[in-house]
């Protein structure tokens, strides 16, 4: 059986009956699901939420459930990939860069998402339960849609997690940032002339989500990529619109397709980003529908703006890419992270292994080019854990002197949902906190390596003793 979004549901929640939550109380999308998953939050739960009786933003009942948080855990997403949190990032490169899988096409009656297909005045982008999750938000919004493009010179495919407020029935007004592929696409049709056809499509196996999500070259296909994550080829079928010459996932839970039109900007947004700010009104991009296609009992996946779903789910293909860049000139490298702390995106953590002198400045200079949303880079020896915040702000504070170990790059190129960011650029910077290379160094306080071989904390306290202590922030 393919992989799909309700295969792995299925899975998990047989795996773990207590991190699926199914919600049978009526809520409305309209911020109410936000609120809920918020509170749990702040108490540092993060379950998949499956909600079965939810009211859409303008106040229908929903004909479809909705389900959220499937990557609001980095604990989820390592067992999704079959490894642990410190080698998510290796896999997850070597898998999707090194390990492709070629797409399968299959016809139409053998696509779960054609089983209902929508055109004309049946058309209506309001009955699924899309969420206007924060306040200033204007509407419903796709945000665990991903939008898909062909280049029209090498016809190669391009999936991309692109905001699209659902702003009509049959209009998405969407926002593609400048630097993204779908963006470089859209460029070639315009200067043609030409209508750029596209497709959202909502709701697949996490693994494939993820993949669609690699930073690859332009163009290289996310097809490939999604089917080198799922170990197995991503089943794609000809779409309403297009036919062969555009294909969709063949086991996703609902497509909408249609063109993005030439030489039209509309304002879309404001809309809470992943920062945890609410970004401005830009000037959009404008989708007219020609058809929708979905399962009968179509699962709405949306993504939580601004919170961990959202952070944690976009950082696993850019610790991807930083460490496959960085490696490549800093050997020395051993792991990469992006903490929540810095929403996932403007904080990296690299860990050095043995580093040569200059390997930690070298690093870097590397990682502040790989990702543009990259602010901030803090390399430690691979004795911090960059799991752990704590550790990483102790070899901030007793490995480094900043009148020799902070770099500043003025003038690098931003990012502009960054709240900091009032232009094209932006300063960013990185701190060496590793200990100095060939130079006598204290040792951290830690028992003899023997001893800590040998003890067993079991031996003192079981698992229900330990599990009585309450936990605490310190």
């Amino acid at each position: 059986m393919p992989k799909d979004l309700r295969t792995y549901l299925a899975e998990y929640e047989r795996a773990h009956p207590n991190q699926v939550v199914r919600i049978r109380e009526q809520i409305s999308s309209a911020q109410e699901i936000t609120a809920l998953v918020t509170a749990v939050e702040r108490q540092q739960r993060y379950p998949i939420f499956v909600f079965e009786n939810v009211l859409t933003a303008d106040g229908r009942r929903s004909a479809f459930p909705l389900v959220t948080n499937l990557f609001a855990s980095h604990s989820r997403c390592a067992e999704l990939l079959g490894c642990s949190s410190r080698t998510v990032a290796r896999e997850y490169y070597q898998r999707t860069r090194q390990q492709p899988i070629p797409p399968l096409v299959v016809r139409r009656e053998e696509a779960p998402v054609k089983e209902v297909v929508c055109r004309g005045e049946a058309i209506d982008l309001h009955a699924f339960p899309a969420p206007v999750h924060n306040f200033m938000d204007p509407g419903p919004y796709f945000s665990a849609g991903f939008l898909t493009t062909y280049d029209p010179d090498s016809g190669i495919d391009n999936c991309a997690l692109q905001r699209g407020w659902m702003k009509e029935r049959d209009r998405v007004r969407i926002w593609m940032y400048r630097e993204t592929h779908n963006a470089l696409n859209f460029d070639k049709y315009e200067r043609m002339g030409r209508e750029m056809p596209c497709a959202y499509w909502v709701g697949h196996h996490p693994l494939a989500c993820l993949a669609a999500q690699a930073r690859l070259g332009y163009p290289e296909s996310h097809f490939a990529a999604m089917g080198g994550l799922l170990q197995e080829p991503l089943r794609l079928v000809p779409s309403e619109t297009l036919g062969d010459e555009f294909l969709v996932p063949a086991d996703a839970e609902v497509v909408v397709e249609g063109y993005m039109q030439p030489g039209v900007r509309v304002p879309e947004g404001p809309f809470g980003e992943y920062p945890g700010y609410t970004g401005p009104q830009v000037p959009g991009t404008e989708m007219r529908v020609t058809a929708i296609t979905h399962r009968r009992d179509a699962i709405w996946h949306t993504i939580m703006a601004g919170y961990s779903d959202h952070q944690v789910m976009g950082s696993l293909a850019i610790e991807a890419a930083l460490y496959e860049d960085v490696k490549k000139r800093v050997p020395s490298l051993e792991n990469v992270h992006l903490p929540l702390s810095g929403a996932c995106r403007f904080h990296a953590y690299l860990q050095l292994r043995n580093p040569r002198p200059g390997d930690a400045r070298e690093a870097i200079l590397r990682a502040l080019t790989v990702d543009y949303r990259i602010k901030h880079v803090f390399v430690v020896d691979d004795d911090i854990d960059i799991w752990n915040d704590r550790e990483v702000l102790f070899a901030l504070a007793t490995r480094t002197m900043w009148d020799r170990d902070v770099m500043i790059f003025p003038a690098l190129r931003g990012y502009d949902i960054d709240p900091m960011v009032t232009g094209p650029y932006a300063c960013k910077g990185g701190i060496d906190c590793t200990k100095p290379v060939g130079e006598p160094f204290s040792e951290r306080n830690r028992p003899a390596a023997e001893v800590l071989e040998r003890f067993q904390l079991e031996a003192y306290l079981s698992t229900e003793e330990l599990a009585r202590i309450p936990t605490e922030q310190q």
